[in-house]
């Protein structure tokens, strides 16, 4: 397992584990199946500083998924079939 992957994994764990509603969970969900490695840490590092951090990422979470599709015009199609 690679440094990048584990925090792709430590930040699955971190919204698992949280109090956010399950809605706000497969957010995350689909950001973590489309993500870069990079992305991953610099998330995971600003979401774990404590749960008010983690609350202001995932309000502007629909947003974001929305600019990665943008960049990514395949980004549906493998979602789907992820």
């Amino acid at each position: 397992m690679t440094r990048d992957s584990n925090y792709k994994i430590k930040l699955r764990d971190l919204i698992a584990g949280s109090r956010l509603p399950q809605e706000q969970k497969d957010l995350w969900d689909l950001f973590l199946k489309a993500s870069e490695p990079a992305e991953d840490e610099a998330v995971y590092e600003a979401a774990c500083e404590d749960e008010a951090s983690l609350k202001l990422l995932t309000m502007h979470l629909r947003d974001k998924i929305r600019d990665m599709n943008e960049r990514s015009k395949g980004l549906w199609q493998k979602l789907a079939w992820s």
